[in-house]
C-alpha cells in the first residue's frame, strides 16, 4: 500500500536521501525500502512533453494534473 500522505519512496534534493514515512516503514531495514523506491520519470520523458505544451499554449510554469485536466475537458 501507498502512504496516502507521503507516497512511495522518492529521492529528495540531492539524491541522496531517500523520502520515506517513517511509520510505513516502521522496522524495515535499508534495504527494505530501497526496494521500494519508485523512480519519477525513469525515462526522462517529462520534460520534453513539458516543452510541447508550453510551445502548443504559449504559456509557461508548473502545472498539476487536474489543471492540465481541466484544460482537456
Amino acid at each position: 500500500m501507498t502512504c496516502r500522505t507521503f507516497g512511495p519512496p522518492v529521492r529528495t534534493g540531492n539524491h541522496d536521501t531517500l523520502g520515506i514515512c517513517e511509520l510505513c516503514f516502521d522496522g524495515a531495514t535499508t534495504e527494505e525500502i530501497s526496494a521500494c523506491e519508485m523512480k519519477v520519470d525513469p525515462d526522462g520523458l517529462e520534460q520534453p512533453l513539458v516543452e510541447e505544451v508550453e510551445k502548443a499554449s504559449g504559456t509557461r510554469g508548473k502545472t498539476i494534473v487536474a489543471f492540465a485536466l481541466l484544460k482537456q475537458a
